[in-house]
């Protein structure tokens, strides 16, 4: 666990540890979530926050189930603590870790969905989270499928990021019938054509209709999280470049799940990475322009 909380190295050795020692580790990694759950920022120790992200995918890529509820609880703080202690990994990986974690009750995910208090990409990456059950589970499917169909009555003040992980997840499980209510989003410009085009939609449901399997569309190629060490390996704030560039800068690693916030270098007007790219695309800007 102090391996695991240092913020000057990437913890390799420390993820393949605890992975030889899945069975005592596990209930220190929820206990960690736990804490984190209910502890306000100032309450918060570094050390805990630095260890959460490997913890996170860790319990995702070994499927405890009882880390679940924990984990959503976690994911329903609001956007502030979110920002603190998940950073991107609440829109990158929240939804895998959550599938991967799944303890076969949809009431608590369903529950963190219509949570008004709870982060907007939270809640919208949750939505994908029902997607990757429905996959996995297909006994799951009848009732993931109802409640997405009945979303909109019980939630009819949701706002765009919301509404718009609603409409991908129609999409992605082939939900047709649905295609018309999305429409009728777009043409009252409930979702803006500057941040996201019905086209897209149409694009993802066929995707997944002519790849005949739920999900078609690629974002979930990769499913529930098989390699931790692989995957974060992958992310800038573990490089050996950005343990330099700290270094250097004689600071600590105060914001490794979000890093871009202090060293990206915009030329544009500031937009965060899950805003509509300024470029028009339609895209988010974390997903076209940032890469």
């Amino acid at each position: 666990m102090r391996d695991l909380a240092r913020n000057d190295i990437f913890p390799k050795a420390a993820m393949a540890a605890a992975g030889e020692r899945r069975e005592e580790m596990t209930p220190i990694f929820v206990e960690l979530v736990e804490r984190l759950g209910r502890q306000q920022v100032s309450s918060m120790r570094d050390a805990d926050l630095v260890a959460l992200i490997p913890v996170f995918y860790l319990l995702g890529e070994w499927q405890v189930t009882h880390a679940y509820r924990p984990l959503l609880h976690l994911l329903r703080r609001p956007t502030r603590i979110l920002d603190h202690t998940l950073g991107d990994a609440v829109t990158e990986v929240s939804f895998r870790v959550i599938a991967g974690t799944f303890d076969g009750d949809l009431q608590p995910l369903f529950d963190a969905i219509l949570d008004l208090r709870a982060d907007d990409f939270a809640r919208s990456s949750l939505m994908s989270a029902l997607v990757v059950i429905a996959d996995l589970h297909p006994d799951q499917r009848p009732t993931i499928e109802e409640f997405i169909r009945t979303f909109r009555a019980r939630n009819l003040k949701s706002p765009t990021d919301v509404l718009l992980g609603w409409t991908e997840a129609i999409s992605d499980l082939g939900l047709e019938d649905m295609t018309e209510a999305v429409r009728e989003l777009f043409d009252k410009g409930v979702i803006p054509k500057d941040y996201c085009d019905f086209s897209h939609f149409l694009e993802d449901l066929h995707a997944t209709r002519d790849a005949n399997v739920v999900p078609g569309n690629p974002r979930y190629e990769k499913g529930p999280i098989a390699d931790s060490i692989a995957e974060l390996s992958k992310w800038h704030c573990y490089t050996d470049a950005f343990f330099e560039q700290q270094k250097a800068r004689k600071v600590s690693n105060d914001l490794r799940v979000a890093p871009w916030t202090e060293f990206f270098k915009n030329p544009a007007p500031p937009v965060g990475r899950n805003d509509p790219c300024p470029c028009g695309s339609g895209r988010k800007y974390k997903k076209c322009c940032l890469q």
